[in-house]
């Protein structure tokens, strides 16, 4: 993982509604419908926070007939955080308050 897509990511995780949207689907799948009713924000808005944490790699879709369903790409946080820890070294993944 390049140093832009660690960027990436994080400028990705920087909003709350999708940090929300990932604690939402972090154990299932869900449509924009769903994630819509659960955040009280609306159609659209959902959609875009989808379409930055998609490009960023962080959420993969899944359609069903014309339901498409969102759910975390593991594999990718998995990079994530390794690469994270290469970068910046164990100490500051291991920091304690």
């Amino acid at each position: 993982m390049t140093e832009k897509d660690i960027v990436k990511i994080y400028k990705a995780l920087s909003v709350d509604s999708r940090l929300q949207i990932l604690k939402l689907i972090k154990d299932k799948e869900l449509c924009v419908n769903a994630i819509t009713q659960k955040l009280n924000i609306t159609q659209p808005a959902v959609s875009q926070h989808l379409s930055v944490l998609k490009e960023a790699g962080l959420v993969k879709s899944d359609r069903y007939g014309s339901i498409i369903h969102y759910s975390i790409d593991r594999k990718r946080l998995g990079e994530f955080t390794k690469s994270v820890q290469k970068y910046l070294g164990d100490e500051f993944i291991l920091l304690k308050e």
